[in-house]
């Protein structure tokens, strides 16, 4: 019999928990017991991803990745969504295709890199993970749905860096997309190229130094010039994350009652379903992507303190696990799911903080949504399969 992690079942059964207790509180009746239909799914995806042999793992993750790129194709034809094509519509069910891209992207690059006795700073050791990642990358940002592009370029990142690409090397790889993002603003980009230059004169030859600050700065100043070329409302989003309070009843107010919802909890929080913003509607979606919003309101500072302690102990338990398995593919496999979990928490709050532009990507294990929960489901299933007795 394959043992279990007690420690990771303990905080997901609290996160969902305590997910289903603030699902009621902001979407009412119909929602939560929505959420609980999906429940039997997901517990199926965790039971099936815990026993199923690794070795299959693998051997499906052609397919696998394949299959999830057919999904996200098909959904750019027939999905549906507010402003997108993000969703499958299946009666009174939806089923968003790039949750399971998440997973086979993982699945896949997990194999690819063990397959690698070393991963060097060269295309040849970099083009296929790059790609990899790229084609479903490519075709979620043309749903649009920007969080999870990053998500999965999150993921990428993690998992070349425990492959073993130097920390340095994983920062010239993304440093592109690093600038080009922290130059729609001239008090994120100093910073940010002040510390890149301090970083990379140091250790990196002056050569490949040089190169690194000139791409840098070239995207840097690219990205100005192509706020015009945005959608109008996502140059809204990012006029908003700058400066919110010149359009609080426009685009402004989504980022403001965020923070007033957070901020007005206090320390113990106004009590389980009496926060006003949540209450009185001035938050939108607070079920899905804003519901760490009415946490920190109804909860106050120590419940929301106890929410970010669960993450990090599930999180936790992923690193130790990748650290304690002698197997390639099962450590990287972990990394990859970590890095999932991670960079959901860390987008979601950080965007209600005001640290990030408003997006939308949901909170694990709290959020409402049923694709989100099988898929986060289905990863810890994988977590306990590699902490399991070795094949």
């Amino acid at each position: 019999m394959k043992r279990i992690d007690l420690t990771t079942v303990a905080s997901v059964l609290l996160l969902t928990g305590f997910g289903m207790l603030v699902v009621y509180s902001t979407g009412g009746a119909v929602h939560l017991t929505r959420q609980l239909l999906f429940l039997p799914a997901a517990l199926a995806a965790l039971i099936t991803c815990y026993f199923v042999p690794r070795r299959f793992i693998q051997g499906i993750a052609e397919p696998a990745y394949i299959f999830s790129l057919a999904l996200l194709a098909l959904v750019l034809v027939v999905g549906s969504g507010p402003g997108s094509n993000r969703w499958f519509l299946l009666g009174p069910v939806s089923f968003q295709p790039s949750e399971l891209a998440k997973l086979t992207t993982v699945i896949l690059l997990a194999k690819q890199l063990s397959s690698l006795r070393t991963v060097t700073f060269r295309p040849k050791s970099l083009f296929l993970p790059i790609a990899i990642c790229l084609a479903p990358a490519v075709l979620i940002l043309a749903e649009p749905d920007l969080s999870t592009t990053i998500i999965l370029l999150a993921v990428l990142a993690a998992m070349l860096y425990w492959a073993g690409l130097p920390a340095l090397h994983v920062l010239f790889l993304f440093t592109p997309l690093i600038s080009f993002a922290a130059g729609f603003s001239l008090y994120s980009w100093i910073p940010y190229f002040l510390v890149f230059t301090l970083i990379v004169f140091r250790p990196a030859a002056l050569g490949r130094a040089l190169s690194a600050l000139g791409v840098s700065l070239f995207f840097g100043l690219l990205s100005p010039l192509s706020l015009h070329a945005l959608k109008g409302y996502q140059a809204d989003r990012i006029r908003n994350f700058l400066a919110p309070w010149l359009d609080p009843h426009g685009v402004g107010w989504n980022a403001i009652q965020s923070r007033i919802a957070i901020g007005s909890g206090q320390l113990l929080g106004k009590g389980f379903m009496r926060g006003t913003q949540n209450r009185l509607g001035f938050l939108p979606n607070r079920h899905t992507d804003f519901v760490f919003s009415c946490v920190g309101e109804e909860f106050g500072l120590l419940g929301s303190a106890v929410v970010l302690a669960l993450f990090a102990l599930l999180i936790s338990r992923f690193l130790f696990i990748a650290r304690a398995t002698r197997d390639r593919f099962d450590s990287l496999l972990c990394i990859g799911c970590a890095a999932i979990v991670a960079c959901q928490v860390f987008i979601n709050i950080g965007m209600l903080l005001g640290l990030l532009p408003i997006t939308g990507i949901s909170l694990p294990f709290i959020s409402y949504g049923g694709s989100s929960l099988v898929l986060n489901f289905a990863i810890v299933g994988l977590l306990f399969n590699v902490a399991a007795k070795p094949e």
